[in-house]
């Protein structure tokens, strides 16, 4: 049964509330994509914090249409549309990029990442950026490193000097 124009409505507002709300969006298309496939994917994402959901190609239009993101020239969507939104930049792209290994019916089509439209191979480019937690490990021991040579070198010296009066005093027993 059609929806009406109040679903529409309704739908159309979610899914530009959630392209407002989240810092990642990514369009994904499908054909006969195994339920087991997709509870799988939904499943993952889910348990990191992201969404995934299909929508229909012509309200996908209208909100980009809306958030004036005009540049799906020769964008393929043929088949099933999904999206995929996330509050990390690069998590969803992450996911998604470790789910489309070997399946010829599921592809990245683009994003959405600060109100830029991006293709594929830029999607699939970030999603080999490390996350964002490995990045501030990386920052702190970035940081670190310096303070911890500092540290053992000061300690080396007293280091030294401990073996020096230990050798002394064994020599005196």
């Amino acid at each position: 049964m059609p929806k009406s124009k109040l679903q529409k409505k309704k739908v159309l507002d979610n899914v530009s509330e959630k392209l407002n709300n989240s810092k990642s969006f990514i369009v994904s298309v499908f054909e006969k994509l195994p339920v087991k496939d997709d509870f799988a994917l939904r499943k993952e994402l889910k348990a990191e914090g992201a969404n995934h959901e299909i929508v229909k190609k012509t309200l996908l239009r209208k909100v980009l249409a809306e958030k004036q993101i005009n540049d799906l020239e020769g964008v393929d969507l043929i088949g099933n549309l999904a999206i995929t939104t996330s509050d990390d930049e690069v998590l969803g792209a992450k996911i998604l990029a470790k789910f489309i290994k070997g399946k010829e019916n599921f592809k990245i089509v683009g994003g959405i990442l600060d109100n830029q439209w991006l293709n594929s191979e830029r999607i699939m480019a970030l999603a080999k950026l490390p996350s964002k937690e490995e990045l501030i490990a990386k920052t702190v021991w970035t940081i670190k490193a310096p303070l911890s040579g500092l540290v053992n070198v000061m300690a080396g010296n007293i280091r030294g000097l401990v073996n020096v009066l230990n050798s002394i005093k064994d020599k005196n027993n």
